[in-house]
């Protein structure tokens, strides 16, 4: 799938590992906890699923998992790849999207967020990132909604 994100960036999604010639540096991880969508309050774009970059010498699922915690305190129990997405920006990246079993949420302190948001619907209204609301995220939240396995 080829669609232009809220920045004018051209992008092309795949539900295939390997699609794209570039390494995926970054991730996404898309899950629920509780029968909530397990989101972060972002201090400059709002709320969105957490997410961010690899660190030097760290797997994509060592990614997905620590930066969910730093968001939002959540502890992943299950990491399952499910999509991965190519930007052509400046620069242009890779991110792997993930699906996660979250076990816990703890309270920590947190830097880079307002903290873990739980929503039972996804209203993509005014208070959300624009991350969550172009044709991309569209898709892969209706192939979540279709996979069924990651419900809470």
């Amino acid at each position: 799938m080829e669609y232009t994100d809220m920045n004018g960036c051209r992008c092309k999604l795949s539900f295939e590992p390997d699609a794209f010639e570039m390494e995926s540096r970054h991730v996404l991880v898309i899950s629920r906890w509780q029968g909530r969508w397990l989101l972060t309050d972002d201090k400059k774009r709002g709320l969105e699923f957490p997410g961010g970059k690899a660190e030097e010498g760290e797997s994509l699922t060592e990614a997905a998992v620590r930066e969910v915690y730093e968001e939002t305190g959540a502890v992943i129990d299950e990491l399952e790849w499910f999509a991965e997405y190519f930007v052509d920006g400046s620069p242009p990246f890779c991110k792997t999207v993930f699906l996660a079993k979250v076990s816990a949420i703890e309270k920590i302190e947190l830097m880079e967020t307002n903290g873990p948001i739980l929503e039972e619907e996804l209203a993509l209204d005014d208070s959300y990132s624009f991350l969550m609301k172009d044709e991309g995220m569209k898709s892969l939240l209706k192939q979540v909604k279709a996979n069924g396995k990651w419900k809470d």
